[in-house]
C-alpha cells in the first residue's frame, strides 16, 4: 500500500559511510523528501575507520537486522527492512516509484517485472560486480582469468541497459514521464562505471546513458544532493581501493 502524504513518515537508513551497496537508496529517497514534506530521514554511518569494532556489534539485531549486515532500513521506529534490493522495493511501492503501464497489452505486475528486470541489471551485473572487482583489486588486463571476464560482463551490462533506454520515447525506462527505481539503480550503475573504471566504459555506446544522467540530475532531490556535495568518493572499506582505482586510470568528470 502507497504511503499516505498526510501520515507522518520516519525513515532511518544504517550504513557504512562509502557508496557500497546502497547509494542507490541514498538517490532514491533524496527525491523522496523532496516530493514528500511528511517524510523525515536521516541516516546513521558506520564509520569505516573504526571497522575493528565491527564483530561485536554486527551481533546485534538493532544495529544489523535479521541478516546480520548493512545496509538495514528503520521504519517509524518499528520495521526494520534488510538488504539493498527489498529495500530499494519497498520505497518504490510506499513512493510510486514503479510508475504505470502505457501499454495496453501489459498490465501493471508486468510492467513492475519489467522495472525488476531493469533493477536487476544495474546491481547484480554492473554494482555488485564493481564492489566485488575493487575488494579483489581485479585485473582487467589478462585475458585468460576470470576478473576479465567480469570486467568484460561489466561493460556489456552497461551498453544492453544504453540499448533498452534507447527504445523509451522518455528520458526514462519504460516511456516513464519520472523517474522509477529502474532510473535510480541504472543512474548508480553507469556514473559508478563511468567515475571509476574508465577503462570499462563504453563511451561510444552510451549517448542515451549519458542523457539520462542529465535527466536525473535535474530532479529537485537529487540536485540538491549534489550541489552538498554529499556523494562519497569511497566506494568500498576495501584496503586496497586506492590502488585499484590509480590502475583503472583517472578519475573521469563529465
Amino acid at each position: 500500500m502507497a504511503a499516505n502524504q498526510s501520515e507522518k513518515i520516519n525513515i532511518r537508513l544504517h550504513y557504512w559511510n562509502c557508496r557500497g551497496r546502497v547509494q542507490t537508496i541514498r538517490y532514491m529517497l533524496a527525491d523522496i523528501v523532496e516530493k514528500y514534506p511528511n517524510v523525515e530521514y536521516s541516516e546513521t554511518f558506520e564509520l569505516i575507520e573504526a571497522k575493528g569494532a565491527w564483530p561485536a556489534k554486527k551481533k546485534d539485531a538493532n544495529i544489523t537486522g535479521p541478516f546480520g549486515n548493512l545496509p538495514i532500513l528503520h521504519w517509524n521506529s518499528k520495521h526494520i527492512i534488510a538488504q539493498t534490493f527489498p529495500i530499494g522495493q519497498f520505497l518504490a511501492k510506499k513512493f510510486s516509484l514503479y510508475g504505470k503501464s502505457t501499454d495496453n497489452d501489459t498490465d501493471q505486475e508486468l510492467h513492475m517485472a519489467q522495472i525488476d528486470g531493469v533493477v536487476s541489471c544495474a546491481y547484480t551485473d554492473v554494482i555488485l560486480n564493481m564492489l566485488q572487482s575493487i575488494w579483489s583489486n581485479a585485473d582487467f588486463e589478462d585475458k585468460n582469468n576470470s576478473e576479465y571476464r567480469l570486467g568484460i560482463k561489466i561493460t556489456d551490462s552497461i551498453k544492453t541497459l544504453d540499448k533498452l533506454l534507447q527504445q523509451s520515447s522518455t528520458s526514462y525506462f519504460y516511456n516513464q514521464q519520472e523517474p522509477t527505481i529502474a532510473d535510480y539503480f541504472v543512474f548508480e550503475s553507469y556514473t559508478l562505471v563511468r567515475d571509476v573504471a574508465i577503462k570499462l566504459y563504453p563511451s561510444n555506446e552510451c549517448q542515451a546513458l549519458n542523457k539520462h544522467e542529465q535527466a536525473m540530475k535535474s530532479q529537485p532531490g537529487l540536485n540538491k544532493y549534489f550541489r552538498k556535495n554529499l556523494l562519497f568518493e569511497t566506494i568500498t572499506a576495501s584496503p586496497t581501493e586506492d590502488e585499484w582505482k590509480q590502475k583503472q586510470g583517472n578519475k573521469n568528470k563529465q
